[in-house]
C-alpha cells in the first residue's frame, strides 16, 4: 500500500507535507499531459468522423446549384404572385422533371448488354417508376451461368447490386432451361450525365 501511495505522489507530483514561501515552481504534471494528449485525439478523431458529412453537404450543394441552373436554362419558375407552397410545388415539379430527364438510360442498357454474353436471354426487364430498382426475367441452360450474369453485372454503371429472388426449372422447345427472377438496386443520381455536361 505504501509503495502504491508514494508512486501516485511521484506521478503527481504531490508534496503535502512541503511548504515552499519563495517563487513556486510549478510543473506540469505528466497525468495532464496525459489528459491533454487525449484530449487532442480525441478531437482529431471527431473532425475525422464528422469529413464524410462535410463532403456529401458539399456535394448536395453543388447538386443543387446545378439543378438551379438547370431551372434556370428551361426558364421554369413560378409567376410572381403566386404563393410559396404553388412555387415549390413548381420547383419540385421541375426538379422530378429533370431527374427524369437526365436518368442513364443508355448507360443502363449498355450494361445489361455487355453482362449478357449468349448465354442467357433476356425475358422481361421492369424498371420502377423512381429509377430506384429494376426487375429481371432470365433464362439459360444451366444454373452457373446466370449467377455468372448476375456478377457481370453489378459495378461500374447504373447497376450498383443485383440477387436472384427464385429460379425454377422448366421445357421450352425441348430444351431444359432454368428460368430466374432477379432484383437489383439502380443509382438514380449517377455521375455519368454531369461528366457529359462538363465536356
Amino acid at each position: 500500500m505504501p509503495s502504491w501511495r508514494n508512486a501516485l505522489v511521484q506521478l503527481l507530483r504531490v508534496r503535502p507535507y512541503e511548504v515552499e514561501l519563495l517563487r513556486p515552481v510549478r510543473r506540469v504534471s505528466p497525468l495532464a499531459w496525459i489528459v491533454f494528449s487525449v484530449g487532442g485525439l480525441a478531437l482529431a478523431a471527431a473532425v475525422l468522423a464528422c469529413r464524410p458529412a462535410w463532403d456529401r453537404q458539399t456535394q448536395l450543394a453543388q447538386r443543387r446549384a446545378e439543378i438551379e441552373i438547370e431551372l434556370a436554362r428551361f426558364g421554369v419558375g413560378a409567376p410572381r404572385g403566386t404563393s410559396g407552397a404553388k412555387e415549390q410545388a413548381n420547383k419540385d415539379e421541375a426538379i422530378a422533371l429533370i431527374a427524369e430527364l437526365r436518368r442513364p438510360w443508355h448507360e443502363l442498357f449498355d450494361q445489361i448488354e455487355t453482362a449478357d454474353n449468349k448465354d442467357v436471354h433476356l425475358v422481361q426487364l421492369n424498371i420502377e417508376p423512381r429509377f430506384a430498382t429494376l426487375q429481371l426475367v432470365v433464362e439459360a441452360r444451366d444454373l452457373d451461368r446466370l449467377v455468372r450474369f448476375t456478377q457481370r453485372l453489378t459495378g461500374e454503371g447504373p447497376v450498383r447490386s443485383m440477387t436472384m429472388t427464385h429460379h425454377e426449372w422448366h421445357d421450352v422447345l425441348g430444351a431444359h432451361v432454368v428460368r430466374a427472377s432477379m432484383e437489383g438496386e439502380l443509382a438514380p443520381l449517377w455521375s455519368a450525365p454531369a461528366r457529359e455536361a462538363k465536356r
